[in-house]
């Protein structure tokens, strides 16, 4: 297991950014990709530097991309001309996704995608408006009320960025569907967001699993449920 850093230009952001590889030793490739994005005020190292995540994956022949969100949401925002180019979904579905196929030895078909908090959120939504891209998604303690936070003149599409309504329009959608978890610390400020969207997607009979733990909204929670979470993956894309 190797972590390289990457920096490449970015048409999304109209400028140079950088996200982080966790490239495997184990198998021979091409390997599959899991997406793993971090939360508000955190980077590309976060996942890196506070958990344990290059150790839990070391036995695995995965790929784990781990992008720059800023600060973003991973929705696309307003731009002005060349100016504030902060077009952060396109960063990850089209920009990062086709260097990283470009230079790294990875493998056709549907990826998977997680994330904590805000990368919760980003995770959970990508997962949904991308089915046709990505086969398994699990999300940690994620803030599903960011499209009530967001100012509407400043995104791009304050619709795209309701999360209820990609649940909605995936269970209009036919074909298979992501294999879709998330969890929250019973002791979590965003726990009553997390109960919400679980009964949202029972409403609409999209199958799912949700889970309750002891904890808060720390590393020491995510760092552990993250296994879980890598578990499913690797269920989902054929590696266990």
């Amino acid at each position: 297991m190797a972590v390289t850093s990457v920096r490449f230009f970015s048409d999304a952001l109209g400028k140079w950014t950088r996200y982080n590889v966790i490239v495997p030793e184990a198998g021979e490739g091409p390997y599959p990709v899991l997406m793993q994005l971090h939360g508000l005020s955190d980077d590309e190292d976060s996942w890196l530097e506070r958990s344990n995540l290059a150790r839990y994956v070391e036995s695995l022949p995965l790929i784990v991309v781990l992008p720059d969100g800023g600060t973003s949401g991973y929705l696309n925002w307003k731009a002005s001309g060349r100016l504030h180019k902060h077009r952060y979904e396109d960063l990850l579905v089209n920009d990062i996704a086709a260097h990283l196929r470009r230079h790294f030895n990875v493998r056709e078909g549907k990826w998977a995608i997680g994330g904590l908090s805000m990368g919760g959120f980003g995770a959970m939504r990508l997962g949904l408006k991308y089915a046709d891209r990505f086969a398994s998604i699990h999300a940690h303690s994620s803030a599903f009320h960011i499209h009530e936070m967001v100012d509407p003149d400043l995104v791009e599409d304050l619709d795209d960025a309701d999360i209820f309504r990609h649940a909605e329009a995936l269970a209009r959608r036919d074909g298979d569907r992501p294999v879709i978890a998330f969890d929250c610390g019973v002791d979590d400020r965003l726990l009553e967001h997390n109960r919400r969207f679980h009964e949202h997607l029972q409403s609409l009979d999209i199958e799912h699993t949700y889970a309750e733990f002891e904890g808060d909204h720390t590393w020491d929670y995510w760092d552990l449920h993250v296994q879980e979470a890598l578990a499913q993956h690797a269920r989902v894309l054929g590696l266990a």
